[in-house]
C-alpha cells in the first residue's frame, strides 16, 4: 500500500480511534500517544490485506491502551521495543489473544447494564444523547453509568 491508499484509509478512522483510546485511557494525552503508536504499527504492517479496517484499527488500538494501563500500574515507563511489523514476533499471537481475553473477562465481569451502555458508547460510538433515547435513561444517568463501567473496567484489567 503505497501512501496515498494508507490516507485514504486510515486517515478518516483518526476520530474513532482517539475516542476509543480515550474512553479505555479517560487521559487525552495518552490517548492520542496511543493512536500515534497505532498509525506507527498500521503503517509497518501497511502490506498486510485487511478486511476490515475500522475492526482491525479498534482491536490494536484496544490492545495498545490495555499494555499502557498495565504500564501504569507497574510504574513502567519509556519507550519499549516492538517487532518491526504487527504480528511478526514470536509472541505476538499469544499476547493479542490474552490481551483480549483479560478484556472480555473484564467486560464479563461488568453488570450487565453497564456492560451494554459502555458498549454503545465506545464501541458503537453512540452519543449519550442516543443512548438515553434507546435506553430511556435520562442523559446525565447514562454518563454516570458509562464513567462507573469504565472505572471498573480498567479495575479489572489492572488485577
Amino acid at each position: 500500500m503505497d501512501q496515498a491508499g494508507f490516507k485514504e484509509i486510515w486517515l478518516p478512522l483518526e476520530d474513532t480511534f482517539c475516542k476509543v483510546a480515550s474512553y479505555i485511557l479517560e487521559d487525552a494525552a495518552d490517548a492520542r500517544d496511543a493512536v500515534q503508536d497505532l498509525y506507527v504499527k498500521l503503517w509497518n504492517g501497511r502490506d498486510r490485506e485487511i478486511l476490515n479496517p475500522k475492526a482491525y484499527g479498534i482491536t490494536l488500538l484496544r490492545n495498545l491502551c490495555l499494555d499502557r494501563l498495565r504500564q501504569r500500574k507497574t510504574g513502567r515507563q519509556g519507550i519499549e521495543t516492538e517487532p518491526e511489523s504487527p504480528g511478526n514476533g514470536p509472541d505476538s499471537p499469544i499476547i493479542s489473544k490474552e490481551t483480549l481475553k483479560a478484556l472480555d473477562a473484564a467486560m464479563e465481569r461488568l453488570p450487565e447494564k453497564m456492560r451494554d451502555l459502555l458498549e454503545m458508547r465506545a464501541f458503537r460510538e453512540m452519543g449519550y444523547d442516543e443512548i438515553a433515547k434507546e435506553t430511556g435513561m435520562s442523559e446525565v444517568n447514562v454518563r454516570v453509568h458509562v464513567s462507573k463501567a469504565r472505572k471498573l473496567l480498567r479495575k479489572y484489567i489492572e488485577r
